[in-house]
């Protein structure tokens, strides 16, 4: 072989270098900008939600037992025999513990999607994303900087129940979203949208009260410092709780009493409200709280060490020799738990939170403590003492701002950089260790 015949082979190699060099230098430009490096992580964010939607073919997750079902009935559509709501009044919504709008939007992905996971779980993964844009705009309503509210929503979008709820057909994430929006608008100052927002996030899921506890506490807040700084309160200051108020009572209530009209068989949304409220209150158990982890329930203490974990779905595949089985593993397991590295890191992430918060006097840190206690602290004594039933996927409102929380605590504690770097590789692995696929499909 001659000279010339060999150059176009070693003309291609510093080609192929060079446009690895431009990558790589691109993805270094993009870590060391907060704005790219925040797109970087919402696109990362979106293809694990989005990757094998579909999947496992047929089956479904969890609630979708119940969901996809009033939804398929809300359509006119089949629901095979045995399973939830079959045979109930098509173009209802059967699941009347809850309201319709959560059911309805799934509906609408069903219609143009098909009866499939692409079409159950839409919803869910745009929800997911949109309270990932919702927590990056809290913690730049707060006067914190873009680096810190990357570092929150990485955190939090690797959270195994954030991610799990962020990609299956059930209520949560909805709702969820909808509270956070209308915590980024209070934080703005525009409380009437927060009212409205909340409002929308009660026409998903009762547990949106939540969310409008914690912003009627942050709007109380204000107050009282306003009455320690200036010893009087003005007409104008009342006006931020009362327009959150009236925002959330006209959205819930004429959306309730809009959506009951076509979709339920309730007159009024009182009645409505009321069945809701008394159908959540039944749910009960005798002999107080559970101590073992036989069923789903469990208790809020158990939730802050992931105990009692739920299976939502799991297939295992086993090997066997001559008809003996010799192993067995899980090719699909979703489970209702949080990152392990998540809650390990609340010990030291909420009480200096709680530091700053009254040292620093830090916005953000102030409200991640008042939305996790507005979303928390309610279900201990309704497990106490009204002994109710709960479940550890109750804690997902909790995660965005305990997110928000540790990320205070890396970027403001005076960590060294070392420290924060190891505490993100020991979360990644979190995170894959709980990756609900055991293997590619």
């Amino acid at each position: 072989m001659t000279a010339g015949t060999s150059e176009p082979a070693d003309s291609r190699a510093p080609a192929a270098g060079s446009s690895l060099a431009r990558l790589a230098g691109r993805l270094r430009d993009g870590l060391s900008d907060p704005e790219q490096a925040l797109a970087l992580v919402l696109v990362a964010a979106f293809a694990l939600r989005a990757a094998w939607l579909t999947l496992p073919s047929g089956s479904l997750i969890f609630d979708e037992a119940f969901y996809v079902n009033a939804a398929r009935v809300i359509l006119g559509w089949d629901v095979p025999d045995g399973a939830h709501y079959a045979g109930a009044t098509p173009g209802l919504d059967p699941n009347i513990e809850h309201p319709p709008l959560g059911k309805l939007l799934m509906a609408g992905s069903m219609a143009v999607f098909g009866d499939n996971g692409l079409g159950w779980r839409l919803p869910s993964v745009i929800a997911g994303m949109i309270a990932l844009g919702a927590l990056y705009g809290i913690v730049r309503a707060t006067g914190e900087s873009r680096w810190l509210g990357v570092l929150a929503v990485g955190l939090f979008a690797l959270d195994n129940l954030a991610f799990v709820h962020g990609r299956i057909g059930t209520l949560d994430m909805m709702a969820l979203a909808a509270i956070l929006l209308a915590s980024w608008a209070a934080l703005r100052g525009r409380w009437l949208a927060a009212g409205a927002l909340t409002g929308l996030g009660l026409l998903v899921k009762l547990t949106a009260l939540y969310g409008l506890l914690a912003l009627s506490s942050l709007a109380a807040l204000a107050l009282l410092a306003t009455w320690l700084r200036e010893h009087r309160l003005q007409r104008s200051d009342l006006w931020p709780p009362a327009m959150l108020i009236a925002g959330c009572v006209i959205v819930a209530g004429a959306g309730l009493w809009a959506l009951d009209a076509r979709f339920t068989k309730f007159t009024n949304p009182i009645d409505h409200a009321r069945h809701m409220l008394e159908y959540g209150a039944a749910l009960t158990r005798q002999g107080g709280p559970p101590t073992d982890c036989i069923s789903n329930d469990s208790t809020p203490w158990q939730w802050l060490v992931n105990d009692c974990e739920m299976r939502y779905l799991r297939i295992a595949e086993t090997t066997t020799v001559e008809d003996d089985v010799i192993a067995t593993h899980a090719s699909v397991d979703f489970r209702g738990a949080m990152n392990p590295v998540l809650l390990g890191a609340a010990v030291l992430g909420v009480p200096f939170a709680a530091w700053i918060a009254w040292r620093r006097r830090s916005r953000l840190a102030t409200w991640t403590l008042v939305w996790m206690a507005a979303n928390y602290l309610p279900f201990i004594p309704l497990v106490v003492f009204g002994h109710r039933i709960t479940y550890i996927y109750y804690f997902l409102p909790v995660v965005p701002a305990l997110a928000a929380a540790i990320a205070v605590l890396l970027l403001r504690s005076g960590l060294p950089r070392v420290v924060a770097w190891a505490f993100l590789g020991a979360y990644v692995i979190g995170y894959a260790a709980y990756f609900p696929f055991r293997q590619i499909p």
